[in-house]
């Protein structure tokens, strides 16, 4: 199976998957909490609802060597195939909420590390929003293909607030306001990530060490494919690995002078530098202030 063959597979995956979820909170139980999962975070009703019913299209409709997915943790199929990676509801806060920002995503990878990605869907159903992408082919939001270009830039950021990461996004953010940046935080790293390809931002920044690769995974093709200029930091390696385990800073931009500017701003204000994230931020534990 090619990519594009994959990629079909994992947009119908997460479609039902998104179907699953929203059937959950149709029933009042999206808050419902059924455990811990093994990334650490809580497990709601429509997390494991959502992953079993997208595991179970992946490995009936795919070659599959394994599945790294957020509840399940990581699961060897077969000697052959795609790694899958599954985060089943990518803001699940939000979902539990009633708010339409949490998305599906799913990414196929020929190796296991995040250049290794070769398909990757984003799918967020409350939103009707879907943007996709394989390897060559392009990236797409809804079939309309995306180039992500300057335009009129409004310097519009993105930046991932995890509690996990304690203060420092939100200094971070006084710095960009204070420079004429427009500041936002979705709760959701999939939806912000994608939406350096779709438009929909300017740039996207989450440096503070705490972000797993099942949350960008997918979206992290989209940028490039869409051709924004993207970097990344691993805790474990370089390319990050596709592991639960693994911690990664990653920031993208439409164009690579605004990205640099906004790395800048990241050591000025921070004393954080891609490339040494891990020397100053601990992934295992709340951030710290730096030295």
């Amino acid at each position: 199976m090619g990519y594009d063959g994959v990629l079909a597979v994992i947009r119908e995956a997460a479609r039902r998957a998104g179907e699953a979820a929203l059937r959950v909170r149709e029933q009042g139980r999206a808050g419902e909490v059924v455990g811990r999962g093994s990334g650490g975070d809580v497990t709601l009703r429509g997390d494991l609802e959502a992953e079993r019913v997208a595991v179970e299209y992946l490995l009936s409709h795919a070659d599959c060597a394994a599945v790294v997915s957020e509840e399940m943790g990581e699961k060897v199929v077969g000697g052959r195939g795609y790694v899958f990676v599954v985060d089943p509801l990518d803001g699940s806060r939000n979902y539990k909420r009633g708010s339409p920002l949490f998305a599906v995503s799913i990414a196929a990878a020929v190796g296991r590390t995040l250049e290794d990605v070769v398909a990757g869907v984003v799918y967020a159903p409350a939103m009707g929003l879907e943007v996709y992408a394989a390897r060559g082919s392009g990236a797409y939001v809804n079939g309309r293909k995306l180039v992500a270009s300057g335009g009129d830039s409004e310097g519009l950021v993105f930046v991932g607030a995890s509690p996990k990461a304690s203060f420092l996004p939100y200094a971070y953010m006084l710095g960009l306001s204070a420079r004429g940046f427009i500041a936002r935080s979705l709760g959701s790293a999939s939806i912000e990530l994608s939406s350096v390809a779709t438009g929909g931002a300017d740039a996207y920044v989450d440096a503070w060490g705490t972000m797993r690769v099942v949350d960008i995974a997918a979206a992290y093709l989209v940028v490039r494919e869409a051709g924004a200029w993207v970097v990344t930091e691993g805790f474990l390696g370089n390319p990050p690995l596709l592991s639960l385990e693994e911690r990664l800073a990653i920031a993208a931009a439409r164009t690579e002078g605004l990205g640099r500017e906004l790395l800048e701003l990241l050591a000025e204000q921070l004393g954080l530098e891609m490339g040494s994230i891990f020397k100053v931020v601990g992934p295992n534990a709340r951030a710290q202030s730096p030295s």
